[in-house]
């Protein structure tokens, strides 16, 4: 889909629970949409901690407005004014969720509609629309444009960007320029097996994930959770999407991106240790090391055979 077009008509155009996914075969929907819900939600909690606040249920736990509100000021860096901070009845949930909805027309994202019952009532594909308008806005659109610095790409990262390019393209253009030997075309069936997770690491960071050259296929739960793991501790990429979700064939490539948004801003911390190189010719130095080795038992034996013929040769005489 289209993630440059306004947001309204793919809220519009996401499919309910009992209707096919458009474009993905046979993939439930209902699968697919439980994943999404879940990175959504961390995507939200990842942001509340800073106000120590929390959302269990999107469906739920946004309704009073009261978390909506709050999440909105810490994105925009800006106060959304005065607003119920203790619900008592639903008219003051209403008035919550109304100057949220507000809130975010004013800050240029559009919501066609959408109205503040659906946020009190829980209607999940409309809130799950929301928050990837707030995602796309503010994590993925308020990036700095992918391969405009030094250590984004260079050239092949977007440098210069074409303003025509979506969000999502530029982000998968990023990707590509630091991965140019794997081939990624997409936020989904790319990433079933972890290796590209694992390669992204190390092209970050350096040192952080050399194995991902050595990593089949067959291991793609290992080899997800090895990279995201230390991604997470020495890059500081919130596993807002789990590796079981990463792997799993019917992941939507809404959740992906929300994941992989964070790695273009991902530094290494200080102290990152370096978990081996997958330098050519360390074979050799192996080869060299065993040698050695061998040669040196090999001296030893030499040695305690020439003092032993040494004896020998005084007790004849």
């Amino acid at each position: 889909s289209d993630l440059s077009r306004p947001y309204c008509s793919f809220v519009l155009s996401l499919p309910t629970m009992s209707s096919p996914r458009p474009k993905r075969g046979e993939v439930d929907a209902g699968e697919w949409k439980h994943i999404q819900q879940k990175t959504f939600t961390r995507w939200c909690n990842q942001n509340l901690k800073s106000r120590d606040m929390h959302v269990d249920d999107l469906e739920t736990d946004l309704s009073d407005g009261i978390r909506l509100l709050n999440l909105l000021e810490i994105l925009s860096k800006k106060s959304v004014g005065s607003f119920n901070k203790k619900v008592r009845v639903v008219q003051q949930k209403h008035e919550n969720c109304e100057k949220g909805i507000k809130f975010i027309q004013s800050e240029g994202m559009k919501l066609v509609n959408i109205g503040a019952a659906d946020i009190v009532e829980g209607n999940l594909k409309l809130i799950l629309g929301i928050v990837w308008t707030l995602i796309l806005h503010y994590q993925i659109s308020g990036l700095p444009r992918f391969g405009s610095d030094d250590d984004s790409g260079g050239d092949g990262g977007g440098g210069g960007a074409d303003s025509s390019l979506s969000p999502k393209q530029l982000l998968l253009r990023w990707i590509q320029s630091k991965l140019p030997d794997r081939g990624v075309k997409n936020f989904t069936s790319d990433w079933n097996s972890g290796i590209n997770v694992a390669a992204l690491v190390e092209a970050v960071a350096p040192g952080l994930c050399p194995e991902w050259s050595r990593m089949d296929e067959s291991t793609a739960l290992e080899n997800a959770t090895l990279a995201m793991t230390r991604a997470e501790e020495w890059l500081g990429v919130p596993q807002v999407l789990h590796p079981q979700d990463l792997i799993n064939p019917k992941i939507d490539d809404l959740s992906v991106m929300t994941y992989l948004s964070y790695f273009p801003e991902a530094k290494p911390k200080e102290g990152m240790p370096a978990f081996g190189t997958p330098k050519a010719g360390g074979k050799k130095r192996r080869k060299k090391k065993k040698k050695s080795k061998e040669k040196k038992k090999k001296d030893e034996k030499d040695s305690k055979e020439s003092g032993k013929s040494s004896s020998s040769s005084s007790s004849s005489s």
